[in-house]
């Protein structure tokens, strides 16, 4: 059997970029691959209707952190309004949350004060996808989770898969999908 090379990491540096760009000593270095990690799956938790297909962030100083997040319905992100100030706030928070920082703080349940959410500067960037369909791996894999957890049938989900995926403009060369479990 021959080693497994993942697609992604094979590809880094070359054809793609790093989805975190960032520099930091030692000290810091964990904690910011951490926190990124925690930003990212809090998104996705919150905002699972979105369609996530990527979320780049990078920090060019200390309290300086930029993100662009890429999903196929940003008005589940920024809702039918537009300005992005809730969700950069609500940003924001989580960092505090994960960091836990405690001197800026009230009261122990209280959040931080605007004091401690002027000195983070978060700056948030939502960018609707370029394919008009939902050709992306990402996109597809939600489809299949979404509508086994509603426990449609797994064939009827491909069917369904198929018939959307025909009617688009873009359609995939190929696919191959993998399900284990009871079904």
């Amino acid at each position: 059997m021959g080693q497994k090379v993942h697609p992604i990491g094979f590809r880094l540096g070359i054809t793609q970029l790093h989805l975190s760009q960032w520099y930091a000593s030692k000290k810091y270095y964990s904690k910011y691959v951490l926190e990124d990690h925690f930003l990212r799956t809090i998104l996705k938790k919150q905002y699972a209707k979105a369609g996530f297909e990527k979320i780049e962030i990078s920090r060019k100083i200390e309290n300086h952190i930029e993100i662009v997040i890429h999903v196929q319905k940003p008005a589940v992100l920024i809702g039918k309004k537009g300005p992005t100030e809730g969700l950069q706030k609500e940003i924001k928070k989580l960092i505090f949350k994960y960091r836990g920082l405690s001197s800026g703080f009230n009261e122990p349940n209280q959040g931080p004060n605007d004091n401690d959410l002027k000195r983070l500067k978060v700056v948030l960037y939502v960018i609707k996808c370029k394919t008009k369909t939902n050709a992306s791996a990402s996109s597809i894999a939600d489809f299949i989770i979404e509508n086994l957890e509603k426990r449609v049938p797994y064939k009827i989900v491909f069917v369904l898969l198929k018939k959307n995926l025909k009617y688009n403009d873009q359609k995939p060369l190929g696919m191959k999908v993998q399900i284990s479990g009871r079904l």
